[in-house]
């Protein structure tokens, strides 16, 4: 069977060009290689295609950091016919299927049952996660490494900064070929004596192009600019996340659903649903807390890994205070009004030091332009289609053609965040089909499916 005949029999989505050629790269390093894509490129879906259509290469474990590790469950789901299960806590359980995905915080304590598991692939996401030699995690991922036929690391920034960063990911995809720390690190880390001659200083860089040669056949790299032709406008990309606060938002909710069952006839149906609109924000506000930890994860390596800007939309004011202190010296700040709101754009358009603007989606979708950035995180949601595609488009110029647009929709996992988006969706599709465009239309969320969703029908 030809490669496109199993592509057509396994993968439910068709490759763009680029993609396939980055299989082809997979397959004749025989899965021993680093997936090294601009962010936005489609990584995950590359290494799943190549997965797909290489049945025999299973069991996998697929290592991740806490906040993709459901965005990969979603993309198996989506792309092909495989089944996966999605490991949490600190305790092991059984696997039940032959692919499954973990979190580096969590990977020394299921060392051994993964190590029980027989896994032929270990696939490493956002790799850079295990630069550091001396951590747990690292040297737990290392020990597995050991155990694999095919070693698949994947980000767009493997080296942060400096080759020995490189080092740990290169000796697990090759253990000959990368097998001294100390040849390397003295080749290639400009070594210097340590503070008071204790030990050596390896954070410098020599013989880089030596280096480059040498590593080429375990890495590949394509970037935004070279297939930015085969590129669509826009991709969203929805990043489901746990929240810390589950206890404290399931108590809530069961609280509002008894509340809104208590009321019934007692206070008029206008009123009724008023009260009811401000009890779901306030569910909508506990869930937005309970992301906060990992968003600001997300937000860090981001802005630590590329060299881009990015855009955050929030919706209540206690989230969007937040981060701003959180992020006050590198931040531009929306939700102002008048003159102060367009210093804060210009400031953000124009300092290559302002690298993150923070807005509201209610008072900052209309009327600014953030084109200095093509990648928007969504940490909370509003209640239409329309205030998104609004809020998108700060960063999408019309005919643009120099660079494509990444939005990320950040969801709290079993929550109101993915019942508010269900809907939006839906809504989406019917008002393009009637518009035959964007979602202009204010259609607000419909009240009677959030509460049928919040009870589970």
């Amino acid at each position: 069977m030809s490669l496109k005949e199993r592509l057509k029999a396994f993968i439910k989505t068709t490759l763009y060009p680029f993609q396939q050629m980055g299989m082809r790269y997979i397959k004749r390093s025989k899965g021993r290689i680093l997936v090294g894509d601009d962010m936005g490129l489609g990584k995950t879906i590359q290494v799943l295609s190549w997965l797909a259509v290489n049945p025999s290469k299973k069991p996998v474990i697929i290592i991740t950091p806490a906040s993709a590790k459901y965005n990969w469950e979603d993309q198996i789901k989506e792309h092909t016919k495989m089944k996966c299960v999605v490991l949490s806590g600190q305790k092991p359980y059984p696997i039940t299927e032959s692919i499954a995905i973990i979190n580096y915080d969590i990977i020394s304590y299921w060392k051994e049952d993964l190590i029980k598991f027989k896994p032929c692939v270990m696939v490493l996401d956002e790799c850079h996660y295990v630069k550091n030699r001396g951590t747990k995690r690292t040297k737990t991922c290392k020990e597995l490494s050991r155990k694999m036929m095919c070693v698949v690391p994947m980000s767009g920034t493997p080296l942060i900064n400096g080759p020995v960063e490189f080092f740990p990911v290169l000796n697990m995809i090759d253990p000959k070929e990368f097998s001294s720390f100390w040849k390397y690190a003295f080749k290639y880390c400009d070594p210097k004596p340590g503070w008071r001659g204790r030990g050596y200083d390896f954070t410098g860089a020599s013989n880089l192009k030596h280096l480059r040669k040498r590593i080429k056949p375990y890495f590949f790299r394509r970037t935004k600019k070279q297939v930015l032709k085969q590129l669509p406008e826009k991709r969203r990309t929805i990043l489901t996340i746990d929240i810390n606060n589950t206890k404290e938002y399931f108590q809530a909710k069961e609280n509002f659903l008894e509340w809104y069952k208590e009321k019934g006839n007692k206070i008029t149906k206008k009123l009724k649903r008023a009260q009811a609109w401000v009890k779901l924000g306030q569910l909508k506000q506990l869930v937005a807390k309970g992301k906060l930890k990992t968003a600001c994860q997300w937000i860090d390596d981001f802005l630590s890994s590329t060299q881009e800007k990015l855009v955050v939309f929030v919706y209540h004011r206690k989230i969007f205070n937040k981060l701003i202190e959180k992020y006050k010296k590198i931040a531009a700040v929306g939700g102002k009004a008048g003159k102060e709101r367009q210093r804060q754009v210009k400031k953000f358009q124009t300092d290559p030091g302002c690298t993150l603007f923070i807005g509201t989606i209610k008072a900052d979708k209309e009327s600014i332009t953030l084109t200095a950035s093509s990648t928007v995180l969504f940490l909370e949601l509003g209640w239409t289609p329309s205030e998104h595609d609004q809020a998108e488009d700060r960063v999408n110029r019309i005919g643009q053609t120099d660079n494509k647009i990444n939005m990320y929709y950040m969801l709290g996992k079993n929550t109101i965040d993915q019942h508010v988006w269900e809907i939006i969706e839906r809504k989406r599709k019917v008002i393009n089909q009637i518009m035959g465009g964007k979602s202009r239309s204010h259609t607000h969320t419909s009240f009677s499916n959030i509460i049928r969703l919040l009870k589970g029908k």
